[in-house]
């Protein structure tokens, strides 16, 4: 999954380096984790690699803002999806010229993050 992390990131212009694979592999634990937790099984389903890729990104960048060891100028804001609908659900980001590069950052890492209801159809019951 490390790679397919990275190849993430190379795609939103996030410069990477070699040393930056331990914070990478502590959040590709802890969204792994979270995902088997939140369907108690034992392996996370194939089905959500990509959604655990985008939390994974996600949570790399909020950790990395938070330590101030982000510039958020250099990042490409453009692939970011400018609306999500699924079933009743309609989400619209309004990410436009005028705001700020960190207000789009937040956007970005908010849609990146996913929440839990995309785990629905995978969750088991435990007795």
């Amino acid at each position: 999954m490390l790679n397919k992390v990275k190849e993430r990131l190379n795609s939103l212009k996030v410069p990477i380096s070699d040393e930056e694979d331990t914070l990478l592999n502590f959040s590709i634990d802890k969204v792994t984790n979270h995902i088997k937790t939140q369907t108690n099984q034992q392996e996370m389903p194939t089905e959500l690699n990509e959604i655990a890729i985008d939390m994974v990104v996600g949570e790399f960048l909020y950790l990395k803002k938070s330590m101030g060891q982000l510039n958020i100028e250099t990042i490409d804001f453009s692939p970011i999806a400018k609306q999500v609908q699924d079933g009743d659900t309609n989400v619209i980001y309004a990410i436009g010229a005028e705001d700020t590069p960190e207000a789009q950052f937040n956007a970005m890492v908010e849609y990146l993050q996913h929440k839990d209801y995309d785990f629905t159809k995978f969750r088991r019951l435990t007795w």
